[in-house]
């Protein structure tokens, strides 16, 4: 029944932190002196401050000049306790990695899906339109997709240099990357929106799918030729904002 009044005891002890740093200093100092500990752990109320001493009857000995060291229960608590508190730093470490890595990849998805859900839609609304007809505003719905596409470089620009790199050369070269990767995730579904035209549109309009083809080519095109200098001047424009090292 003792020893487990005593265990009662060594874990009420630890449990508050004033304590526990009481002991880490201990640990640190050897033998510390009633003000020097009073001072260590900033506590200003003398009783309070005996109070903690007492709480830590069984892990702290007085010396006969008056001082407070570990004793032998003192030591091995301490140890546990140091032992706690790395793997609390290093699971904190964990968590705090995943965190960026999450933030990361939700940035980075969020900024894939400006271009895609631009180039998408208009080439549904083209491809609808283009059964009927062949007009000047089918042009200027992908010149504006174009440019809305120009955003996504512009953000990716932003995320490559707030997360990985501030260097100039490997900021254009990621968002030229980038820009290669959305023209082939969209590729597959321009595919099918070409063919849709091809398959749906009158005889008579036969030049109907290569106009289409040709505006998706050099959507594409343009897109990808396009990101180096939008990426160089987005550097350019912003590079007072990115502190962050690389």
């Amino acid at each position: 029944m003792a020893e487990a009044d005593d265990y009662d005891a060594i874990f009420a002890a630890l449990r508050h932190p004033v304590r526990r740093r009481i002991l880490l200093l201990l640990d640190a100092k050897g033998e510390v002196s009633f003000t020097d500990i009073q001072r260590a752990v900033d506590v200003e109320d003398t009783g309070l401050m005996s109070y903690h001493l007492k709480e830590l009857v069984l892990l702290v000995d007085q010396s006969a000049r008056g001082k407070y060291r570990l004793s032998e229960i003192g030591k091995t608590s301490v140890a546990l306790l140091k032992k706690v508190e790395k793997a609390r730093d290093v699971s904190g470490a964990v968590r705090r990695e995943l965190g960026r890595l999450l933030e990361e990849v939700t940035c980075f998805l969020v900024i894939l899906a400006v271009p895609c859900l631009v180039a998408l839609s208009v080439d549904v609304y083209a491809s609808v339109q283009l059964v009927h007809s062949v007009d000047g505003l089918i042009v200027g719905v992908y010149a504006f997709s174009l440019l809305s596409m120009y955003l996504g470089v512009v953000l990716f620009t932003i995320y490559d240099r707030h997360f990985f790199s501030r260097v100039l050369r490997k900021n254009i070269y990621h968002s030229t990357l980038f820009a290669v990767a959305v023209v082939l995730i969209l590729f597959p579904s321009e595919y099918i929106y070409y063919q849709f035209i091809v398959k749906t549109i009158p005889f008579q309009h036969f030049s109907t799918e290569t106009f289409y083809g040709l505006l998706i080519l050099a959507r594409s095109v343009l897109f990808v030729v396009g990101s180096p200098p939008i990426a160089y001047l987005t550097c350019k424009l912003a590079g007072g904002v990115f502190k962050r090292k690389t």
